[in-house]
């Protein structure tokens, strides 16, 4: 897919706020949106069996849509342009959030991952990704072919490793992680050497044992387990055979909803944030999986399609990058489900429960609609 090819953001003559963008909305998009959405409440109702919150996980979920929708239809209203045009006040304030997790955040679950807002708990590494898309959209967009240059490239990895490595010490590796495909993808489409991204695979294969030695002994772990789960299959090796054996016990078309026994029982745990997969699977087999990867994967073409047809590269990246983000959840959360992939605290998009990546998700759809709706072809 090739890119519109711009230079500079140009931000003269743009209409920051417009309601009339509403008129102009993908409705084939927001379907989409809104069958995994429910989805994933009817799915985490399910979830709810084996669970003893006061306030059950669903009705918070039903509570996150409609805030989301509106956050997302507010953003399709505002023009990307002026949204890239601050990505650099966007990407600093999220890194000072950063640090304040640090320094005063919430420790829960291995981890200090929150900042504690009174009315809220805020997860600043969810919205760090989405921040660091902007950064990208904008800097790729600022300096045009420039980045075929080595160090403007090199810069794009100094621009990801600031927020990768505050996140990092948190510590939450599967957060970090997710910054590398968005940048590699994102600086191919902003029309990098080749060359370039071959010698950075190479230094990055001869850098795994220093990646190795700075990982936490539960992160080594997890890996080696993923290797062999049966040499620890009551410790860390339990999550694995316990999502592998409940996405078997699904067979072809599930046991039915609600009668899933493997996630009722709770020889599944996180079954309702990381591992919802796994019930969806246990309930609607095979059959019940796939129609859910075929909507995510309608949701990526569509959503590509507002990339294609985008009046200036920043449109074009910004979906890239959200696209790539998304995208990445999506197939490392059901890899980790059927055991091909390291057990890591990755959530699937739309369908686990988590107010922080939930709303974060939501304002990455309103992007995509905003880009959408300011297609070359429409001005």
């Amino acid at each position: 897919m090739s890119l519109p090819t711009s230079s500079k953001i140009m931000t003269a003559n743009i209409r920051m706020f417009n309601l009339g963008n509403l008129r102009q909305i993908d409705w084939g998009l927001l379907l989409l949106i809104t069958l995994l959405a429910g989805i994933g409440v009817l799915t985490l109702y399910s979830a709810n069996r084996s669970l003893t919150d006061t306030v059950p996980y669903y009705m918070k979920q039903m509570t996150f849509f409609p805030i989301g929708v509106i956050l997302a239809l507010m953003i399709m209203c505002v023009d990307y342009r002026f949204l890239v045009s601050l990505a650099p006040l966007f990407y600093v304030i999220l890194n000072v959030l950063l640090v304040a997790v640090l320094l005063v955040g919430v420790a829960a679950k291995g981890g200090q991952r929150w900042l504690d807002l009174g009315v809220m708990r805020l997860q600043p590494s969810e919205l760090s990704k989405l921040a660091l898309i902007f950064m990208l959209a904008w800097y790729f967009s600022t300096i045009g072919s420039k980045i075929e240059r080595l160090h403007y490239f090199l810069l794009t990895f100094v621009i990801m490793a600031v927020p990768a490595l505050l996140i990092f010490k948190q510590p939450s590796l599967s957060a970090a992680v997710t910054m590398v495909p968005i940048t590699i993808t994102m600086l191919y489409m902003a029309g990098c050497r080749i060359f370039h991204l071959v010698g950075l695979f190479a230094v990055g294969g001869a850098a795994l044992p220093v990646a190795w030695s700075i990982l936490k002994d539960y992160q080594k772990e997890r890996i080696l387990t993923f290797m062999d789960p049966s040499s620890d299959a009551l410790g860390s090796g339990y999550h694995a055979i316990q999502s592998m054996i409940t996405v078997g016990s699904g067979g072809l078309s599930g046991k039915g909803y609600r009668e899933g026994t493997q996630t009722f029982l709770s020889y599944l745990p996180e079954h309702h944030t990381d591992f919802i997969f796994s019930l969806l699977a246990e309930e609607w087999g095979f059959v019940g999986s796939s129609v859910v990867v075929l909507l995510f994967l309608l949701l990526f073409i569509r959503s590509m399609m507002a990339a294609r047809t985008s009046q200036d590269m920043a449109g074009s990246l910004l979906v890239v990058g959200i696209v790539t983000m998304l995208a990445f959840h999506v197939f490392v959360n059901i890899a980790i489900t059927i055991g091909i992939a390291p057990v890591t605290g990755i959530p699937l998009p739309f369908l686990s429960y988590g107010r922080s990546f939930y709303l974060t998700t939501m304002l990455a759809m309103g992007v995509v609609l905003s880009v959408n709706t300011r297609r070359s072809f429409f001005d």
